[in-house]
């Protein structure tokens, strides 16, 4: 009897290790850019943003919920500039900061796929000051399934990554498709 009561105590331990809450993780964020959907040398952004401030995420309590933290969704960001060809290779070398504030994180309970919908708001500040040339909202979901993890919490923190990395790609389009490629010169 003993022995079976260490071994389901055994069993227990290891299940609640198991089912503990983790936070995202910066890799699984980072939104990978084909070759076409890069910034070249010729745009006007290439190399030429550094990331400014990152707030709004909150960190994960292992008891509960798995979150996305101010850190871990900069660090993606982050990566996914360089990805892009958007990231000055120092903050000193950057002609625009980027500011990004989560202002929603909607996550299920419990589920089999559990989708989760992430919205972020994205300016671009010239250095130096001025008025930004891209300031908008991106909502953006992703969705973990059940064949991704057998444990819900698992689950939801694959479903967080794939909603913060949909949501940087988005963003990364739109830039595409709203800053001009060159600035014009002015006239003299």
């Amino acid at each position: 009897m003993l022995k079976f009561l260490a071994r389901a105590a055994l069993v227990a331990c290891a299940l609640s290790v198991a089912a503990c809450a983790s936070g995202a993780r910066p890799e699984n964020i980072a939104a990978s850019v084909q070759p076409a959907a890069s910034f070249d040398a010729s745009h006007q952004l290439h190399e030429a943003l550094a990331v400014r401030n990152v707030q709004g995420g909150s960190d994960t309590n292992p008891l509960w919920m798995s979150n996305i933290s101010d850190e871990q969704f900069r660090a993606g960001l982050e990566q996914s500039l360089r990805n892009a060809g958007l990231l000055a290779d120092s903050p000193a070398l950057a002609r625009y900061e980027v500011v990004a504030s989560l202002q929603d994180l909607r996550r299920p309970m419990a589920g089999l796929d559990m989708t989760v919908t992430m919205t972020v708001r994205y300016s671009l500040v010239p250095i130096g000051g001025g008025e930004p040339i891209f300031d908008e909202v991106v909502s953006a979901s992703g969705t973990g399934r059940m064949s991704d993890a057998f444990v819900g919490v698992e689950r939801l923190r694959i479903a967080n990554e794939a909603a913060a990395r949909e949501n940087i790609s988005e963003f990364l389009r739109r830039l595409r498709d709203r800053v001009p490629a060159a600035t014009v010169a002015p006239v003299s």
